[in-house]
């Protein structure tokens, strides 16, 4: 009994220190700051030289944190375009694909107001090739392109489990 007890105990203490702290409220107020950014240019939140090269894209470091990401820096491709990435990292998610839903919710309820609608798409980059999108919703590229865009997709679904979100600014500026 005295061993159970023990061992309970150090399993509760070991998962409070893993635990992570995350506050919704202050997550939704970030997304609506990066999408009234995302309005002009991400080229704003740029902070130092480019650190790294891939496929033609420069990263910055962002002078934005989204809170609760691990990671976040703006990609610039070749034609100066800026999109802002965030990496998430949870660990004992039961679920990963529910937790991946719960922050495109957060983001989907933090856009609303513009009118913004959840979708899906694939991609390469991502696990299962699938991805999901929240932007505007309209057939027109020249209606979509005056709006940012987002884009959440799952890196790895172990323990860690690990998803991006991207935010593309506006195409027509």
């Amino acid at each position: 009994m005295k061993q159970t007890f023990t061992l309970l105990f150090c399993m509760l203490v070991y998962l409070g220190a893993t635990a992570q702290e995350f506050d919704a409220e202050t997550f939704k107020t970030d997304i609506v700051s990066l999408y009234e950014v995302g309005k002009s240019s991400f080229k704003t939140l740029k902070e130092g030289e480019s650190f790294e090269t891939v496929n033609g894209a420069r990263h910055y470091k962002s002078t934005m944190q989204l809170h609760g990401a691990k990671s976040v820096y703006i990609s610039e491709d070749e034609e100066k375009s800026h999109t802002y990435i965030a990496h998430f990292t949870f660990k004992n998610v039961r679920n990963p694909q529910e937790k991946m839903t719960e922050f495109v919710n957060l983001i989907a309820e933090a856009t609303a107001e513009h009118g913004f609608a959840v979708g899906r798409g694939t991609d390469i980059k991502y696990l299962g090739y699938q991805k999901q999108t929240i932007e505007f919703p309209a057939d027109n590229i020249d209606d979509m392109g005056k709006h940012p865009s987002f884009t959440v997709g799952m890196i790895a679904d172990g323990n860690p489990m690990s998803f991006e979100i991207q935010v593309s600014e506006i195409l027509w500026k």
